[in-house]
């Protein structure tokens, strides 16, 4: 009977154990593919340096991701064997804390030394890779660091559990369910089409020319985009993709980023548990998803623009997640459903209009072109996106103000009874 409640009791660990095994060996085997092609495309004479670059970029996110579950591994066999969890997996000296946080200032450094690689493909092709994990890390290990100073985390395995989730099986469940979506919506916008050309042969005529100047224009990026601009410039489409980017993806990912932390439904963690598993989820999330961006970038300015850019989505990722981890909590402990429907509505908001303002602001460039692009234009064009990075931050700073006035209030109302406890016994 012990036995068998044991085994129920160690599920998640065993979980936990089997998954991270299975995404080690996973992405072990994808490095080693991509490392293939890579040294295949590097070789030969008729391979694309755009590819080599690529497939560099793609071994050193495959072998990143393959580490960050060792730990996930290595606290879970130890915690089925009875073990203690090695030393530097669980330690919390603060000494570790400031380290990191003197080589985050390097980003910008980190930052000017990839947009120097970016423009010169032999380099890109060897560092180009490592450069990209840290200009896509260092930010979100920053604000994860600064949102849970001061705060009451939990159980250092819990937390590196909800970060390999995250990272790993996170993403691919979001991709899922975001292709389901767009193939409903691309199958709402075929029937759109089908009765737009019943009572428009026109319409079916322009479509068909369309398809065949684009099917010229495959090898040439700005040719295509020049040609399908009138099509893209079109309101009805504009809506339809707000409707996709603005709408059903931010409520797809601010409902599913947090599913790390449902397994804690019963144990009624802690708001501060809950907003620093958040914080984990959508740094999982975030960073993985800002690497898989810089395998499309073009030149070194899309690069650079690219690294600048991700930087403030990870800052909005984690904040996201953090409310509606925060909600999960309250929810859990209290039974407050309100509050939880209060910060994941906030967190959607937040996310659509991130998404929209740089969808619009993309539109507004794509329909004056032949305005001359500068560096302020383009500073211009972001200042929207700049505004709710800068909200972004401000919540976060405020969100950690409060848990920590939280628990100095707590300490000082701990303090008290204790003294007054000593009078009493005196």
């Amino acid at each position: 009977m012990e036995a068998r409640e044991t085994n129920t009791r160690d599920w998640p660990t065993r979980l936990s154990l089997g998954l991270s095994g299975l995404g080690i060996a996973y992405f072990l085997i994808q490095a080693l593919i991509f490392a293939f092609l890579w040294l295949s495309n590097f070789s030969s004479a008729q391979g694309s340096m755009d590819q080599v670059i690529s497939f560099g970029l793609l071994i050193w996110s495959s072998i990143l991701s393959g580490l960050m579950l060792v730990p996930v591994f290595l606290l879970s066999l130890s915690e089925l064997r009875g073990q203690a969890p090695p030393a530097w997996l669980v330690s919390r000296k603060t000494t570790y804390r400031k380290s990191v946080l003197w080589i985050i200032p390097l980003w910008p450094v980190i930052v000017l030394i990839g947009w120097f690689v970016a423009d010169r493909p032999l380099a890109a092709a060897f560092l180009l890779g490592p450069i990209n994990l840290l200009v896509a890390g260092l930010p979100i290990l920053w604000v994860y660091l600064y949102a849970s100073r001061g705060l009451k985390r939990g159980m250092q395995v819990r937390q590196w559990r909800i970060f390999g989730f995250s990272l790993t099986i996170t993403p691919f469940i979001v991709i899922i369910l975001e292709i389901i979506a767009i193939l409903i919506l691309g199958g709402l916008g075929a029937l759109w089409v089908s009765y737009r050309t019943s009572i428009n042969p026109s319409f079916e005529r322009d479509l068909t020319y369309l398809f065949n100047q684009a099917s010229i224009y495959q090898n040439d990026l700005d040719g295509l985009l020049e040609l399908l601009r009138p099509a893209i410039l079109q309101p009805g489409v504009i809506m339809w993709v707000l409707v996709l980017f603005a709408g059903v993806i931010p409520i797809i990912e601010e409902v599913i980023k947090t599913i790390a932390l449902w397994p804690m439904a019963g144990r009624k963690i802690t708001p501060q548990e809950g907003f620093v598993g958040g914080l984990l989820c959508g740094a999982g999330f975030a960073f993985i998803e800002n690497v898989m961006y810089f395998t499309v970038s073009i030149t070194a300015m899309d690069w650079l623009f690219l690294a600048i850019g991700r930087a403030g989505t990870g800052v909005l990722h984690m904040l996201a997640s953090g409310l509606v981890g925060w909600g999960l909590a309250i929810a859990w402990r209290d039974g407050n459903w309100r509050f939880l429907t209060g910060t994941t509505l906030l967190a959607i908001v937040l996310h659509a209009l991130w998404n929209a303002v740089a969808l619009i602001t993309g539109v507004a460039s794509l329909g004056m072109p032949d305005a001359e692009s500068t560096v302020w234009k383009n500073l211009l064009y972001s200042l929207p996106t700049l505004i709710i990075f800068i909200i972004s931050v401000v919540g976060i700073v405020l969100i950690n103000r409060h848990f920590r006035k939280q628990n100095h209030l707590k300490t000082a109302d701990t303090d008290q009874d204790s003294e007054n406890e000593e009078r009493v016994n005196h």
